[in-house]
């Protein structure tokens, strides 16, 4: 069948709003995504609640809603246990929908997925999948996250601002030493040392796998520590240089820095309960004293060369051997601790990777439907976007650097947009999409439990030292991002609400949160709450869903995740993105009819003439396309090519 389009390539925008893409290209520095406007159509894009990663993604991925689906949050109720139990929503065995690229594979159509958010384990059987997980540190197969060794003389690159807790922002562990400390000391028994103009210092590395990962997603269980050891000389009249070696033989280092300078590759085996695995290393000298007494040596992700991130398995050595070192985790979880000039040098390499791995396998292999994904645009939302507008009332230097931050993100989205349009050919139609937005702070986050607290709904004791919810006198309990669960008899393990008294509870929770006033503004934070029931409204559905259902107000939410898919504040917004250009659309239009997170996938599956995905919801958007009605034309063509036989 002659369809519009004989490929398609949908490129992921984690957290870009299509408020702040436009804005970019406006401002001239997004030449790639501009063209793709120019020759295209857009439109702001209607989102998921929550506003979050795993319901966004996954309602791209099928065009159902996530009352269909099932993948409600990060954090996904178990009934069999105690309700801030959850199950980790970073799976796609949770998906009740069918994928499209699964409805690809059952077209006889070829799928190819790189880093593509939420895909993993994979589900493709005939196709090609490279990672796959979640956002940072949310990945099952690192060996290691970041190394930051430092002395106690650290104090960072700090921007301000409140941070997002996990539940919301799981790219950024809050728990554990954000540093790696270390003590430099006299320099002893080294062979083959460079010549140095001061008494030479040593410092040992020690390097620790399964470090600062995702606990739930952790590859093992034990990771055996392994030292480096590192040598601070002085070629001229202060310290200036670090040596980087297995041992203390200058003859074998992996590196020779000065201040700013990376190293090389290495690779490096170590251990994780019990088994040996190889993973590529590298460092930068962010800073060292002119005394020798402080370091800031910074290791970014150590990512496996081979094994079981790729479908099929044998492709991950492939691409580390045509392409190169590949790096899940651009060292989001470290700004901060960073400076930005370095966390950009690591973006960079990112897209590199991801751009390579892409052009390599999509010329080497045959391929219909192509997927891949960057998170860079959510960690931009979080960490720079948060203060990048006035505002949030930052003082303006801050703010300066937090716009700064913002745009060198997507200076270096658009590059990699660039790359991949030069796969595009005639046949090819290319989608940017997004799961959700993110708005600059205001006010701070309405924290729910505290709000529940006041209102005598949750209560909390001390046992053995440490803070623990009181069932005995609790009534309701939030969970993930915007669910309330009630404390209901028979359900719960100590459950004290009757179950007669099941919507009387609802309601005592919906009048607390809608009767909360914040004590700096006086405003209400919520815009509405709603029973489970009525939830309906907002595409929720089913016992994943809270007994009560909240969405606050963008000025009280910071980023994202407890905002309407259409909310709006400063240069940021909740609307998703929908670019199309390429095969069969229409060229320089703004979408004039709403577009739904729902609708991608259809649309996609109708340019290729294909079959939708089992579960979807959404409809084409006739709107963006030359010839809306191409099926039809289609089968007259061939009705007549049978008369004519």
């Amino acid at each position: 069948m002659n369809s519009p389009a004989k490929r398609a390539m949908v490129i992921g925008f984690d957290g870009a709003s299509m408020e702040i893409v436009k804005h970019m290209a406006d401002a001239g520095h997004t030449p790639n995504i501009a063209k793709l406007l120019e020759n295209g159509v857009y439109r702001e894009m209607l989102g998921v609640v929550p506003t979050l990663t795993p319901p966004g993604w996954t309602t791209l991925a099928t065009g159902a809603w996530a009352g269909t689906h099932r993948v409600t949050d990060f954090n996904i109720r178990n009934y069999d246990s105690y309700i801030p139990d959850s199950i980790w929503g970073i799976n796609t065995d949770l998906c009740e929908a069918e994928f499209i690229w699964n409805a690809a594979e059952r077209c006889n159509k070829i799928p190819i997925l790189v880093k593509q958010e939420i895909s993993w384990p994979p589900t493709i059987t005939k196709g090609i999948q490279v990672e796959g997980t979640g956002p940072g540190v949310s990945n099952y197969h690192q060996v290691a996250g970041y190394h930051l060794f430092v002395t106690e003389r650290f104090r960072g690159y700090p921007i301000g601002g409140e941070k997002d807790p996990e539940r919301v922002d799981p790219s950024a562990l809050q728990t554990g030493a954000q540093a790696d400390l270390v003590q430099i000391g006299p320099a002893e028994g080294w062979t083959n040392a460079p010549q140095s103009a001061k008494p030479p210092l040593e410092v040992e590395l020690v390097m620790r796998p399964l470090h600062r990962g995702q606990p739930r997603m952790l590859r093992g269980k034990v990771g055996t520590p392994k030292s480096y050891w590192a040598l601070i000389y002085a070629s001229g009249d202060d310290y200036d240089r670090l040596l980087v070696a297995p041992e203390k033989d200058g003859a074998n280092a992996f590196a020779d820095l000065g201040v700013k300078d990376w190293s090389d590759w290495w690779t490096e085996e170590f251990v994780i309960d019990g088994e040996a695995v190889e993973g590529n290393v590298r460092c930068k000298l962010i800073a060292l004293s002119a005394d020798g007494q402080h370091i800031e040596l910074f290791f970014p992700q150590i990512w496996p060369t081979e094994g079981d991130f790729t479908f099929p398995e044998h492709i991950s050595a492939e691409i580390t051997a045509k392409v190169g070192p590949f790096l899940q985790n651009p060292a989001r979880d470290a700004l901060g601790l960073i400076d930005d000039d370095t966390y950009f040098e690591v973006l960079d390499f990112h897209f590199q990777c991801l751009a390579k791995t892409s052009q390599y396998l999509l010329s080497t292999y045959d391929w219909n439907l192509f997927y891949t994904e960057t998170h860079a645009s959510d960690y931009g939302s979080h960490y720079f976007l948060r203060q990048a507008d006035p505002i949030c009332g930052a003082d303006p230097d801050v703010v300066a650097r937090s716009y700064e931050g913002l745009v060198r993100t997507y200076i270096a989205m658009d590059w990699w947009m660039g790359e991949l349009m030069t796969l595009m050919d005639e046949d090819t139609v290319l989608a940017i999409v997004s799961d959700h937005g993110g708005t600059p702070d205001k006010y701070g986050r309405t924290d729910v439990e505290q709000v529940l607290e006041q209102a005598g709904l949750i209560t909390f004791k001390t046992e053995n030292g440490k803070k623990a919810i009181d069932w005995s006198k609790t009534k309701a309990c939030p969970l993930g991002i915007c669910n309330i669960f009630l404390n209901i008899e028979g359900r719960e393990p100590e459950g004290i609400i009757p179950e007669e008294q099941f919507e009387e509870a609802q309601w005592e929770v919906i009048h607390a949160l809608m009767e909360y006033r914040h004590p700096v503004t006086g405003e209400c934070p919520f815009v509405l709450a709603l029973t489970r029931k009525d939830a309906e409204v907002l595409n929720l559905w089913g016992d994943r869903v809270g007994d009560v259902v909240f969405v606050l107000r963008p000025e009280y939410d910071a980023a994202h995740g407890q905002q309407m898919a259409s909310a709006t504040l400063g240069i940021g917004g909740q609307h998703a993105v929908f670019v199309m250009s390429g095969a069969g659309i229409k060229k320089g239009v703004h979408l004039k009819g709403q577009v739904r997170q729902v609708d991608v996938a259809p649309t996609i599956s109708y340019l290729l003439g294909m079959d939708v995905p089992r579960d979807a919801e959404g409809g084409v958007v006739y709107e963006a396309l030359e010839n809306p009605n191409w099926h039809l034309t289609e089968i007259q063509r061939l009705m007549a090519q049978c008369g004519e036989k």
